[in-house]
């Protein structure tokens, strides 16, 4: 029952459509014979009864013929599809989706009680019909018959037809000897052509589909085209010269019913007023009038009655898209766990429902493993207990009391590998900092994901590398990881696969262009070829390119150079004698004894040209408490200080000797860094550990959210740029506790 339901509605749907359509074309038949208005009205009811139909090209069903799918009772987000984007956004927004732990789906409820409302309607009017009917009939068995199949009664106030297998026509008693042919012609031509079956069966068919408004609609201008062109074949058989005599015999028998009796099976004249005006303009059709109706009619049959033909669906797809949404849910159950811990920094509030609002496939990359790779967009809402008690953070949403997808990092998206009859997940992630809109940019995302599960290696192309070392400007020391993506020789040309800072923080490279990066590289080869381009065939003149332009690097010259050709990934991820390979995590006394040598050259080099201390803000003013770092090279410092090597565990000391605070200007343009030495040699999935902005709300999140005093980073020193008394910058450092 609940299939024939949903089937009902998902044809009353389409029908409507349909009417919408015929409403249209009615109206430009509005001078032709009402017959081909009439039988517009068969496309219609055909569409309200039939489920099938067949598919055209020259379809003008523009909207999905199944809009509420029969397995939206049994999914985790039921949503329907009519295909206009506005009415389904509206609806699912709106449609209720499984409480987790509840028995029975909200759905499967309001099905039900829809159906049950459905059924009791149509019951409803076949009672009503059957009544009336027999009333009507105990009401005629005074009639006296005249002739054949027409009889006389005081009883009735119109003439009309009444019955099915032997229709009788019944006349009311005061009707005069001239108008009586033209009525009773008028009944015979219904006769004749059936509408006395027509209409029951219309009536039917508006019981099944009594909800739906525009059906009453169809069923109420229906009749009345049915009685212009009976009136039109009337006119035509008998000649024109009555229609004086005929209109007059109308206006007599006026009444302004639509139902004898309220019975669909008696049925006679009404519409007078539009009756007499069609009678009193008819003109009989010439003939390029009667082929643009039939035409239209035609046109109008063939494009209504057929659906547009369906991209075929492989039936393993559908199965990819269930495996797809089972991942999802226990994505998103992941992400219910993280907000009900207390201990997770979400408050720890309850999650009592979700759903899904928006699973889809995005995109198909077939070069990056052995098996194809598909990015799945996932779009999903939670609803809190109580969303008052909900802090928004991280990028959150609330839309009528649900909680969005949204975080810091975007949306998510989930990446499968389709390995035949098998969707292996691969993960999840979310767009990187450089977005998530064009191929390239959806390509590198999925990369640096699976390159930090381990899934691909840290190069993108199995080719001789070259790497290019050079100085940044602030004196660290930068490098280029260079490949041939195409061609390899002389003959390919090269490209910046990565780069790293001289922090450590390896950034992927991707050409500004919305084809595949495989694509455009080809394109720029083939350019190359052709003597476009030239200096790709230089990874130096590339490189050089690279630093001035992209990084904006201007100062480096060529000699400032150190350049590995041929080279290796393992001398790219070779940073001033340390391999940066994830795979050294182990040796965990050599990590700890790296990071202590470059945290004693680091801070060397922020005490050269910087003040440090502990800060304090207070609106545009920063009171620095400055500090004295002394490491373990500064003997005489140290010695002055009575410092032994016990007192600096960790290469150095830091010096506080009073409280006093000095006061400097905070502008628009005082930048602010936050850097995370933990990571420095630990694989970090965002790929990137350096965060810098000119937003001081943005610092002060940070800083609130990282330390714990009050005001907070009273315990650990910052490195401060000072310029006129007004901060230029401000430096966050991990320094190891002593």
């Amino acid at each position: 029952m609940d299939k024939l339901f949903l089937q009902i509605i998902n044809m009353s749907i389409t029908s409507s459509y349909v009417i919408l359509f015929v409403l249209i074309l009615r109206f430009f038949l509005k001078k032709a014979p009402k017959v081909f208005s009439y039988g517009l009205w068969s496309i219609v009811f055909f569409r309200l009864v039939f489920p099938f139909s067949f598919e055209s090209i020259f379809s003008l069903i523009s909207i999905n013929t199944k809009t509420i799918p029969e397995e939206i009772i049994y999914t985790q987000s039921p949503q329907i599809n009519s295909g206009i984007v506005a009415i389904d956004r509206a609806v699912n927004n709106y449609l209720p989706s499984p409480t987790i732990g509840a028995s029975v789906n909200p759905m499967e409820i309001w099905i039900f009680l829809g159906q049950t409302i459905w059924l009791l309607g149509i019951g409803v009017l076949i009672i009503y019909t059957v009544y009336t009917s027999i009333s009507l009939s105990k009401r005629l068995k005074s009639a006296k018959l005249l002739y054949g199949n027409v009889f006389e009664t005081n009883n009735i106030k119109t003439p009309f037809v009444f019955g099915l297998v032997n229709p009788k026509i019944y006349l009311p008693t005061d009707l005069s000897q001239t108008e009586m042919p033209y009525i009773i012609k008028h009944e015979e031509t219904h006769i004749k052509r059936y509408d006395h079956i027509l209409k029951l069966l219309c009536f039917l068919i508006v019981s099944v589909h009594w909800f739906n408004p525009l059906v009453w609609l169809s069923f109420f201008l229906m009749s009345k085209d049915m009685e212009l062109s009976c009136d039109e074949k009337v006119l035509k058989e008998m000649g024109p010269n009555i229609k004086k005599d005929y209109s007059n015999s109308l206006l007599t028998l006026a009444t302004g019913k639509r139902i004898i009796g309220g019975s669909p099976l008696a049925f006679g004249e009404n519409n007078t007023k539009g009756r007499i005006k069609n009678i009193l303009n008819y003109k009989k059709p010439g003939f390029w009038m009667t082929i643009i109706g039939i035409v239209v009619v035609v046109i109008a049959a063939v494009g209504l009655l057929s659906n547009p033909k369906e991209k075929k669906v492989n039936s393993s797809e559908v199965l990819d898209k269930m495996a797809v949404e089972d991942y999802a849910k226990e994505f998103i159950n992941q992400q219910i766990a993280m907000y009900e811990d207390p201990e997770g920094g979400w408050q720890g509030f309850k999650i009592i429902d979700s759903k899904i609002t928006k699973l889809e496939k995005l995109v198909t990359f077939d070069n990056i493993l052995s098996s194809p790779v598909e990015i799945w967009s996932l779009e999903f809402r939670l609803k809190p207990d109580d969303i008052t008690k909900v802090a928004m953070a991280g990028g959150m949403q609330e839309e009528d009391g649900w909680i969005t997808d949204d975080s810091s990092m975007g949306k998510p998206f989930m990446a499968f590998a389709n390995e035949g009859n098998n969707m292996k997940y691969l993960g999840a992630f979310y767009p990187q900092e450089f977005g998530f809109d064009t191929l390239a940019k959806q390509e590198i995302s999925l990369r640096i994901m699976l390159e930090s599960k381990g899934l691909l290696p840290n190069e993108s192309y199995k080719s001789d590398h070259v790497v290019i070392r050079f100085p940044l400007s602030t004196g660290e020391i930068s490098q280029l990881l260079l490949s041939q993506p195409v061609d390899q020789g002389d003959k390919g040309i090269w490209v910046v696969e990565r780069w790293m800072d001289g922090n450590g923080n390896v950034y992927h490279e991707f050409p500004d262009t919305d084809l595949r990066i495989e694509e455009k590289y080809k394109e720029l080869q083939m350019g190359f070829n052709n003597g476009e381009n030239l200096f790709l065939g230089d990874p130096v003149d590339v490189g050089m390119f690279f630093i001035h332009i992209t990084l904006g690097q201007v100062q480096v010259k060529e000699t400032d150079l150190t350049i590995i050709n041929p080279a290796k990934i393992e001398d790219f991820i070779e940073i001033n004698g340390f391999n940066k390979n994830p795979s050294l995590e182990d040796h965990a006394k050599e990590l700890e004894k790296k990071i202590k040598e470059l945290l004693i050259n680091e801070l060397k080099n922020r005490i050269k040209g910087h003040l440090a201390g502990y800060i304090v803000f207070d609106g545009n003013t920063l009171y620095l408490d400055e500090v004295e770092i002394i490491t373990r090279e500064d003997k005489d410092r140290a010695a002055e200080l009575d410092l032994k090597d016990i007192d600096m565990p960790n290469g150095y000391y830091i010096h506080n000797p009073s409280n006093g605070k000095t006061s400097f200007e905070l502008t628009d343009e005082t930048s602010y860094s936050f850097t995370d030495y933990n990571l420095l040699f630990v694989e970090n999935p965002e790929g990137q550990r350096l965060y810098t902005t000119r937003n001081r709300e943005e610092f002060m999140q940070h800083l609130t959210t990282s330390y714990t005093d009050d005001p907070p980073a009273q315990k650990v020193p910052f490195f401060i740029e000072v310029k006129d008394g007004k901060v230029i910058s401000i430096i966050e450092e991990f320094i190891f506790t002593q």
